[in-house]
């Protein structure tokens, strides 16, 4: 058989996920303890890569794929029998190894990105769970969802791919779920409301992190200094609480520090403590609501102007399309089983297929016509269609009766409004050198 070439999806999929690295792992991880007539690669291509249906039809969707593409049945109490917290194990190795794979790859930012190690958008997606698992993961809404789990996630800005996760129950607050170390050092942190919180965003400038995120109504810091000088009252805005020094403005940008209070807990031998420190805080006047959208950064006005700061805040929708993209089309909030390791099970397979999807677009992308885009919709579409081929013809020692390629992939699902112009695109201007 003819070896397939390096930019082809088949030769895409055996470089990231070799079928000797998986057999090896499975072995490590204690899946496979003796021979048997089921393949654990083709096992865990045909669950894992396999898009679940609504309810109980899900697992036999991945009964009826494991002996279409390997022309094994076997039983459903076997099947069932092989999804054992081993298999969990191997699954997140797997998605552990797409997430170390893509964050040892960052790409080359311009523009007014230039210099930061790499822009994450920092998000997390609630998803129902058989209610039986309540006392587990209770939900905070317990008319529509008495029980829920929470998926925490890193999302490459420019790509879609996924670098980390975390899966705790609904009410584990996000902020919580983050984890700042100092790998985070140069690395641009872009996040919702629901991780309003002065103490960790000293964590993150402590460790030499950036962060960008919306200021919460609720919150009146202290105005300190002003890093844009304007006529009339430019030194009166000092001292002022920030909701007030608002009224009145006529600026179309407002760039000031306010102060915010931190609270540390006690680690070890030390004890907790508070104290005040100054972050950056800029507001943009929108023309359609009639008031300020405030975001409060630690980046310095000479890294990142004001009048971009809303400009790469837009970034972060690439982790909303992520969720969007799982969960429509993925698999991602499709879970009904009452136990806990199938539960992680599904959803990092969801996850595992979410990000193979968006770094399989950017490839594609690559290739499309000039001036032109995916639209990530039809991406998913095409790209499970493909799956299918691929997965099959694999398992089974074949070649692929048509020879796709990433061009031809992109011509499929090009997306056909040439004016709606992606956010990365507009305002990340530059897509990564390295898959």
């Amino acid at each position: 058989m003819a070896r397939a070439q390096d930019t082809s999806p088949t030769a895409f999929l055996h470089r990231l996920v070799p079928p000797s690295d998986i057999q090896a792992a499975a072995v490590r991880v204690g899946f496979v303890k003796r021979r048997r007539k089921i393949d654990p690669v083709a096992f865990l291509v045909a669950t894992v890569l396999t898009v679940c249906g609504r309810g109980e039809e899900s697992l036999a969707a991945m009964r009826r794929s494991l002996a279409s593409r390997t022309g094994v049945l076997v039983a459903r109490s076997a099947f069932w029998d092989r999804w054992t917290p081993a298999f969990e194990a191997l699954v997140a190795w797997l998605l552990g190894r797409l997430q170390a794979t893509s964050a040892a790859s960052p790409p080359e930012y311009t523009g007014w990105l230039r210099g930061f190690k790499d822009v994450i958008a920092q998000d997390s997606t609630v998803v129902q769970v058989d209610s039986r698992l309540k006392k587990l993961w209770p939900g905070t809404r317990k008319s529509s969802a008495p029980a829920a789990i929470k998926a925490h996630t890193r999302v490459r800005v420019l790509t879609g791919e996924l670098l980390w996760h975390r899966i705790t129950g609904e009410r584990h607050a996000d902020s919580r779920a983050f984890g700042i170390g100092h790998w985070a050092k140069d690395i641009l942190f872009l996040f919702d409301r629901g991780y309003a919180s002065a103490s960790l965003w000293w964590r993150i400038h402590r460790v030499g992190g950036f962060f960008l995120t919306r200021l919460p109504n609720s919150y009146r810091p202290e105005v300190v200094a002003v890093n844009r000088k304007h006529r009339g009252r430019a030194r009166k805005l000092v001292g002022q609480s920030l909701r007030d020094a608002e009224k009145g403005l006529e600026r179309r940008v407002l760039d000031v520090d306010c102060r915010f209070r931190v609270k540390v807990r006690p680690y070890g031998k030390e004890k907790g403590r508070r104290f005040d420190h100054p972050f950056r805080v800029v507001g943009l006047w929108n023309a359609e609501a009639k008031a300020y959208h405030f975001y409060v950064t630690n980046i310095p006005p000479n890294r990142i102007p004001a009048e971009h700061i809303g400009d790469a805040y837009r970034l972060r929708w690439e982790a909303e399309t992520f969720y969007k993209l799982a969960k429509g089309g993925l698999g991602l909030g499709e879970i009904d089983t009452s136990k806990p390791h199938i539960v992680r099970t599904l959803v990092r397979a969801a996850l595992i297929r979410a990000t193979l999807a968006m770094r399989a677009k950017c490839l594609a992308e690559r290739n499309a016509p000039k001036g032109r885009w995916i639209n990530p919709q039809q991406w998913v579409r095409v790209w499970r269609e493909l799956l299918v081929h691929l997965c099959a013809t694999a398992l089974r020692g074949l070649r692929l009766a048509v020879n796709f390629s990433w061009r031809h992939l992109a011509l499929l699902a090009l997306d056909p409004n040439v004016k709606r112009i992606p956010t990365r695109r507009r305002y990340g201007q530059a897509l990564p050198a390295g898959s």
